[in-house]
């Protein structure tokens, strides 16, 4: 069975690599039974399970990456310096925490969506990784939050609901989902001095709480950030980051990428 599995995955990945079947191959997906359940393939240093209903565990399905660039380029700063952490803010599944956690000492995977919480937990022991996985949103306070999105299937762009967050007007209201989950400070969970961070933030539009936060370790660490910014936000949360002494490095996309030190 496992390796009429694996023939029809080559199949559909072979498929994949041409323009025409682009946007077949992953409705196709979601139309055969491969989608209904949960299935684990190993990946480059790691085994990854995914549920197919999703577009983010398809493209890693069917490409055996999700966001090359970005991880290639993380990789490489993290061979260059040696990190004593890295934060995973918003990490979905794991993917990043994943790639990247036998290149630090210590790992911390957040991810407040419970059903992204149990894959993540599930990637993490599958793998026998140390990583610290933490079902919460980080944010500006300790609270108890709403957290939406528009589809059971696509969690992945869940967000913390905000009064200044307009991107929820342009759905109906009726048909969104919605969950209760708990947020806290980065600075009540990791009060940490002089040591060298690599954080992950990709948070639906909550990414200046986040910071804001985790002013203190902001301030005592030295800290590297790839952040996803969308173009509304981008002046707000650069000129955040710039009168916290970060400078721009790079940017691939979205996400941008600067240091303090």
């Amino acid at each position: 069975m496992k390796s009429y599995r694996s023939m029809i995955r080559k199949i559909l990945i072979f498929l994949y690599s041409f323009k025409f079947f682009k946007r077949i191959v992953p409705s196709l997906i979601r139309k055969l039974s491969l989608s209904t359940n949960g299935k684990t393939i190993f990946l480059d240093g790691f085994k990854i399970y995914l549920h197919l209903t999703s577009s983010i565990d398809r493209e890693i399905y069917l490409k055996n990456e999700y966001e090359k660039d970005q991880l290639d380029f993380v990789n490489k700063e993290m061979l260059n310096q040696k990190y004593d952490y890295f934060f995973d803010i918003g990490a979905y599944i794991g993917y990043y925490s994943l790639s990247l956690c036998k290149l630090v000492n210590y790992t911390a995977a957040f991810e407040p969506n419970q059903q992204n919480f149990k894959r993540l937990s599930k990637n993490v022991d599958i793998n026998n990784f140390n990583i610290s996985c933490h079902n919460l949103g980080c944010s500006d306070s300790k609270n108890r939050l709403k957290l939406w999105y528009t589809d059971k299937n696509k969690r992945g762009g869940s967000s913390i609901l905000q009064d200044t967050d307009k991107e929820i007007n342009k759905y109906d209201k009726t048909k969104l989902l919605f969950e209760e989950i708990n947020t806290d400070k980065l600075d009540s969970l990791y009060p940490l001095k002089n040591k060298k961070i690599f954080f992950k933030i990709d948070v639906e539009r909550h990414e200046l709480k986040v910071l804001k936060g985790a002013s203190d370790i902001l301030s005592n660490n030295q800290c590297y950030l790839q952040i996803e910014i969308f173009p509304h936000l981008q002046d707000e949360i650069l000129s955040f980051l710039d009168k916290s002494k970060f400078k721009l490095l790079h940017r691939i996309n979205n996400d941008f990428y600067l240091k303090n030190f």
